[in-house]
């Protein structure tokens, strides 16, 4: 089954999920990503990268507003336009977003949008540099069980990860009805160190 095929198919079985089930599960896991935060150091301040679930994906914002309320900085994924990216040689930034403006913030209420700079108050949700990030907690599509990880298509992340440091957490985050016994993958596609599912 090429890429394309397996996404489809795994993306229907994680639609299939009652929402109820999500709910539980996706709390499960935040729970599972609070816990990691209670080995950091609380003196250090630190910024841990999330991402605005879309459709059925794993949600994320309940280990956010957790992190948020432990002092950390919380940066989204931001799209950026075509000039940007060429510019930049990426897809995606990652721009922080105090709790109270996670609502006002367009590239969370719009992730799949490109924004170009002039798009975004780069005051009010500056571009966080990959290599300051502590840990970032990734999306997918499905993962098999030597971490490798089928996104959505776009590389964005597959380029976006080699720039963060080596000291980084590179986190997935998944139901388990998103594994599948082989993931394909391309020379450019990285495997993940970790993956918490449920």
């Amino acid at each position: 089954m090429d890429k394309a095929e397996l996404r489809r198919v795994v993306i229907a079985r994680r639609d299939a999920i009652e929402l109820n089930v999500r709910a539980s599960k996706s709390a499960a896991i935040c729970a599972r990503l609070v816990e990691l935060l209670g080995h950091s150091d609380p003196a250090t301040p630190h910024t841990v990268a999330v991402y605005a679930a879309m459709g059925s994906e794993v949600d994320p914002a309940a280990f956010a507003t957790e992190a948020a309320g432990r002092g950390w900085q919380v940066p989204y994924p931001c799209m950026l336009s075509a000039s940007d990216a060429a510019a930049c040689g990426q897809r995606i930034c990652m721009r922080a977003v105090a709790v109270g403006d996670v609502d006002a913030a367009p590239f969370i209420a719009h992730p799949t949008r490109a924004f170009t700079a002039a798009d975004v108050d780069s005051t009010r949700f500056p571009i966080v540099a990959a290599d300051t990030l502590n840990m970032i907690i990734v999306p997918l599509a499905a993962f098999d069980r030597a971490g490798a990880r089928l996104g959505y298509g776009g590389g964005c992340y597959d380029r976006y990860l080699p720039t963060v440091s080596a000291s980084c957490q590179i986190i997935g985050i998944a139901f388990d009805e998103q594994r599948v016994d082989h993931v394909p993958a391309d020379a450019h596609d990285l495997p993940l160190p970790n993956i918490i599912n449920a």
